[in-house]
């Protein structure tokens, strides 16, 4: 413990003094003191919640390494790691959210996620604190072949993405300009590596598994091919992240397709076995018995599937994908709830102890399932918002009207004043649907005095079934005619609802555990191991 606590603390000063993130400190751009580009609310959190994430993880790699370097393999290192492993996990995964928000509202080009090279730097160790994650839920508490791995991957890509931020020798609109700061990054990086390589090979011989084989249809394998999915899509946006290095020799350049096909290819399995994974058990069962499990389902995904191809949805892919969504969401709701169900039962009679007793006996495990649940909502969204856009770009004189989708836009107003530190051109729209006017939109674009910086700032109507998103582009001063980008992109908000879900849930599972909970804990185990010796084939 000594050990580690000394290593993590040396490697959070180190990371300290490399913050990342001093590109976005908060220099006075106007009157009001204030950088333009940081007044969302979303970007005044997004840099110190992503820097805590990058932080965080140098305690579950110093963990690591005072195992390797002290020989002793046996200490309770799955229960300790797991704390600080969820934190930073949790910090990554909201700041990459915030992020994406910010970039959704306030920059004005109409998208939430570029690929770019410094927004994957974040999105890379969230992927391998995932498999991490997903890793320590193996029975036991010594440390394995696996862990090691995935705790020095994610400090190793923190390191990394603090390379990409500060060396400016992957071209990014985030990072610095070239420096020679980056090779030192390199070189720790290297060194990282290295040392991880040589500590594992010393203590190879401690570290191989003595479990007993499982059948393919259990728990554990389960476990592993989510973790080999998570994996291979790290492994698919760094190859895209690095590319840029060698597309000048190469004379070949990836595009945005690259990501999207590579990571739909590996994220649409790893979202079905997210699904299937809660109704198997430890010591596996047949492909009968889990089937059995999984009929309501399979029947909810095959009525979305018929319900998508009534409505007028063509895509295959699409298809496939909303129904791969709703059987995870349905699988998923029936375990947090069937959880909430057998509370109810040991609890007595009162209307709300069934809830409070499950989520106080198995509050990792309901978390868990709040997560999952997010993260199809997430799918959800971005599904939609990327495969069923409509986007286009319009030039309107005063007066004038455009239809995009079952929206029409008519331009009523152009004004331009001047405020504090900065002049404003804004733009009244009228929105109409149906038969009549249902709002009024009214994008601006800011021009700060100190920075001679346009800012954008969007017009977005939202509903739970799209948004539309307009964006004034520019305007002639003659005539007053306009320029908008206009996007209806259908279930938007649920990125954002999927976000919140996710951080719900997040923190319930971080929540510290009472003793209490380890003990209704051990008893579940114990039962369910009375269950799997009887012959039972029931899933926990």
């Amino acid at each position: 413990m000594i050990m580690a606590g000394t290593l993590a603390f040396f490697l959070m000063l180190l990371v300290v003094v490399a913050n990342p993130f001093r590109a976005l400190e908060f220099v006075p751009a106007d009157g009001l003191g204030m950088n333009p580009l940081l007044q969302n609310p979303a970007m005044l959190w997004h840099p110190p919640i992503i820097y805590l994430g990058y932080v965080g993880f140098t305690v579950p790699f110093a963990f690591t390494m005072a195992v390797l370097l002290s020989g002793r393999l046996k200490d309770p290192y799955v229960r300790l790691v797991r704390r600080w492993t969820l934190f930073p996990w949790l910090c990554l995964g909201v700041g990459t959210i915030l992020g994406a928000q910010w970039a959704y509202v306030e920059l004005g080009w109409g998208g939430y996620w570029a690929w770019d090279p410094v927004e994957n730097a974040s999105l890379l160790p969230w992927l391998t604190g995932t498999a991490l994650i997903h890793s320590l839920m193996f029975r036991g508490t010594r440390v394995r072949m696996g862990h090691i791995a995935l705790a020095v991957s994610s400090f190793a890509l923190c390191i990394f993405g603090t390379f990409v931020t500060r060396s400016g020798m992957i071209g990014s609109v985030h990072a610095f300009s070239v420096s020679r700061v980056g090779l030192y990054f390199l070189g720790f990086l290297a060194l990282v590596i290295a040392a991880s390589i040589v500590l594992t090979g010393k203590r190879c011989a401690g570290l191989r598994s003595d479990q007993e084989a499982v059948g393919l249809v259990s728990r554990p394998s389960a476990l592993l091919l989510t973790i080999v999915l998570l994996v291979a899509a790290t492994a698919a946006i760094l190859i895209g992240t690095l590319f840029p290095l060698l597309s000048d020799a190469l004379n070949v350049a990836l595009t945005s397709n690259y990501f999207n096909l590579s990571t739909a290819a590996i994220v649409g399995p790893l979202i079905l076995v997210m699904g299937i994974c809660p109704f198997t058990t430890w010591k596996g069962g047949s492909l009968r018995s889990l089937a059995r499990y999984l009929v309501v389902p399979i029947i909810g995904a095959m009525l979305t599937a018929v319900l998508l191809v009534l409505l007028g949805v063509k895509d295959p892919f699409g298809v496939l994908a909303f129904s791969i969504c709703s059987f995870v969401g349905i699988a998923t709701l029936y375990q947090l709830f069937s959880g909430f169900r057998t509370g109810g039962r040991s609890s007595g009679n009162s209307r709300l102890s069934p809830l409070a007793t499950a989520m106080r006996r198995q509050r990792r495990r309901h978390g868990a399932y709040a997560v999952h649940l997010g993260i199809v909502f997430i799918t959800m969204g971005v599904v939609g918002s990327s495969a069923y856009k409509i986007e286009e770009w319009v030039t309107l004189d005063p007066g004038a009207s455009l239809t995009v989708g079952s929206y029409s836009l008519r331009y009523d107003d152009f004004s331009f004043r001047a405020a504090p530190g900065k002049d404003i051109a804004t733009v009244t729209l009228s929105l109409l649907q149906g038969e009549g006017q249902v709002g009024v939109l009214r994008p601006e674009k800011q021009f700060h005095h100190r920075t001679q910086q346009p800012v954008s700032e969007v017009a977005i109507r939202t509903t739970l079934r799209e948004d539309l998103y307009v964006a004034l582009s520019g305007w002639e001063e003659d005539s007053e005619a306009i320029t908008l980008q206009v996007i209806v992109s259908p279930l938007q908000v649920w990125i954002w609802i999927g976000g919140a879900v996710l951080l719900l849930g997040a923190v319930v599972a971080v929540w510290p555990t009472r003793s209490r909970d380890i003990e209704d804990q051990q008893i579940e185990e114990a039962i369910e191991h009375l269950r799997q010796s009887s012959g039972e084939d029931r899933p926990r």
